[in-house]
């Protein structure tokens, strides 16, 4: 009997790991939007991706301690390692735009490179070959000084992502951008209007 029971036992875990095992051929179990309000399956956090622009080896916790002091944020951010990676996991979303708004931040002489993140995707391909940058535009004429002038001539450098319209009211120029990493960065460019 006890034979028996053994074999019985042994035949349904057999049966019951075949129904739940998936392999890699097996088709994705769909789970549905999970991202539908009021649904406690998504944590609700808000992430960016970052990587040291650096070849020196970094000591992880020293970089989390100083990551969560410099930035002065008004909530916890948890910061995990992923190969030479970090993911940055946010509870607060103005604490996110905090951190995009004020770089380039740098650990050690080395820039951090940082990205959206959407909190699903693989955090390896996700794209780090670019920093967001503040650029100043000097000596544009007064006329020429206008939100939509200021986004024209940043994106002769750059993506422009925010034109800083309060500080053209204060006459300080200057854009947001996108600056790919491997393009070359060109100082002193002048500008021509026609007439």
């Amino acid at each position: 009997m006890a034979a028996s029971m053994s074999t019985s036992t042994a035949s349904m875990t057999t049966r019951l790991i075949s129904k739940i095992s998936l392999n890699h051929q097996d088709e994705p179990i769909d789970l549905g939007n999970l991202r539908c309000p009021k649904n406690s399956f998504v944590a609700p956090r808000f992430y960016l991706v970052g990587k040291l622009n650096t070849t020196r080896d970094v000591n992880f916790d020293s970089f989390r301690s100083v990551v969560r002091s410099m930035c002065r944020l008004s909530a916890l951010v948890e910061v995990q390692a992923r190969d030479d990676r970090f993911l940055f996991s946010f509870t607060n979303e103005k604490d996110v735009a905090r951190v995009k708004k004020g770089g380039p931040w740098s650990y050690q002489r080395a820039m951090i490179l940082l990205n959206d993140y959407d909190g699903f995707s693989d955090v390896m391909v996700v794209p780090l070959d670019f920093v967001w940058i503040w650029v100043d535009i000097h000596d544009l004429p007064a006329t020429l000084t206008t939100p939509a002038t200021t986004q024209l001539v940043g994106e002769t450098i750059g993506p422009v992502l925010k034109v800083d319209e309060r500080g053209i009211n204060n006459g300080l120029v200057r854009v947001r951008l996108t600056l790919p990493l491997h393009d070359p960065v060109h100082l002193g460019r002048r500008i021509r209007v026609s007439p």
